[in-house]
């Protein structure tokens, strides 16, 4: 093997005439007649390499049985490309490299999906063949960023004196909010070690022993039934503080967080964070975690169906809204479809009527004289061409239910 001297995503113009090494995978060929293009990748970049029948001294045919995912060791020359030639795409389009010697380190066998359309290929089969689906863009992209995030968490936590202190993962079960992955003992016949759910006890401990800043990157693990947001192991930020007040815990949490996306992204997150109460969240949004990327909040429309004739909503505790633009196109079958996500959330049912000319239509529009519906116009910022959703009940359900109509309307 020719050991590499730069990576595939380093050389630049500055390198020309240089003689350099690289080793990587092929991940596009061209075939040109005696002239081939291979653009060798490894995980920092592509460089474009060519073999020209002319000038290459190895076996020019078994250049041309090259195939995407083959491992090279290969030996040139830089040179600068034609300006008509540069690729802006790539962080070496400037140049590429002239091939004197190669080594084929590895053999591809047939690949059992495209790599650069991993998409195209179902997920048990990218799952089966993770090391090539690990070989994409997309994924080591996302695997470097958690490695830079992980880095900024730590440097950032270190200054602010919290200490990195490892805990142990085989312990005695604790009381937790869902069920031990449990590791039976070889030692202690019919006796388990539990995995940690998180590490609370042993962040106690160091507390009342003067560790008063402490912080782990760490492996948790909970047997619970799998949802789209549930994972059985997962990794978490786990930290611990004394002799703080709420306002140390915003301070701290919110300068780590624009200190990661400051070094990782380069992205200014807003000092302080916008700050809103539990209340607030339900009463606006229906959810104590609300997407504030779109509107669609929730309006109290009590009174106004109070001095309606729509008696449904006479004795409930809660009466709101959601005003949905451009709802007057929504079809009676997919207002049904929506009926049907808000009773999950334990709601009775889904009251709707669509502005049109000025006028309330549909729906229980008929319970609603004029007077009426112009106040309801008013209050709520309706407009021609619009739909309003409307849900009476307990208060917990009413904002509940409204909150996830508020998302399935967003999708």
């Amino acid at each position: 093997m020719l050991k590499r001297t730069h990576t595939c995503g380093e050389l630049r113009k500055e390198n020309r005439n240089e003689s350099v090494n690289l080793n990587g995978w092929v991940n596009t060929v061209r075939l040109h007649g005696q002239v081939i293009f291979i653009d060798l990748r490894d995980r920092y970049g592509k460089t474009q390499i060519i073999f020209n029948s002319d000038d290459y001294s190895g076996d020019f045919e078994a250049v041309k049985k090259l195939s995407m995912e083959d491992v090279l060791s290969i030996k040139g020359t830089v040179q600068a490309r034609g300006e008509n030639a540069v690729n802006p795409n790539m962080s070496t389009g400037e140049i590429e490299l002239m091939v004197e010697t190669m080594e084929l380190l590895s053999e591809t066998a047939p690949l059992p999906f495209v790599i650069t359309d991993r998409e195209s290929a179902l997920e048990d089969l990218r799952l089966k063949y993770r090391y090539l689906e690990l070989r994409t863009d997309e994924l080591q992209h996302n695997i470097i960023i958690r490695h830079k995030s992980y880095q900024a968490v730590r440097s950032y936590l270190s200054e602010k004196n919290f200490l990195e202190v490892e805990t142990p993962i085989l312990m005695k079960s604790t009381p937790e909010g869902a069920r031990d992955f449990l590791v039976p003992s070889r030692l202690h016949h019919g006796k388990f070690y539990a995995l940690p759910q998180s590490p609370q006890i042993y962040k106690q401990i160091l507390m009342i022993s003067g560790f008063d800043r402490y912080f782990q990157i760490v492996k948790c693990f909970r047997d619970e039934d799998f949802r789209a947001d549930r994972q059985p192991e997962f990794t978490q930020i786990d930290i611990e503080m004394s002799f703080v007040d709420e306002e140390d815990i915003y301070s701290n949490m919110e300068g780590m967080t624009r200190h990661v996306f400051k070094e990782v992204i380069g992205t200014d997150l807003p000092d302080p964070f916008p700050r809103i109460t539990y209340d607030e969240a339900m009463s606006k949004y229906g959810s104590d975690k609300p997407d504030t990327r779109y509107t669609l909040y929730l309006q109290d429309v009590k009174q106004f169906t109070d001095m309606s004739d729509f008696n449904a909503f006479k004795s409930a505790e809660c009466v709101k809204a959601i005003v949905v633009p451009g709802g007057v196109k929504y079809s009676r079958k997919m207002i049904d479809e929506l009926t049907d996500v808000v009773k999950t959330f334990k709601a009775k049912g889904l009251a709707w009527m669509k502005m049109d000319a000025g006028h309330l239509t549909g729906g229980i529009s008929k319970f609603f004289e004029d007077n009426l519906q112009k106040e309801i116009k008013n209050a709520t910022g309706m407009d021609d061409g619009d739909i309003i959703f409307m849900i009476g009940d307990e208060r917990s359900v009413t904002e509940k239910s409204l909150g996830a109509l508020r998302v399935e309307i967003a999708k």
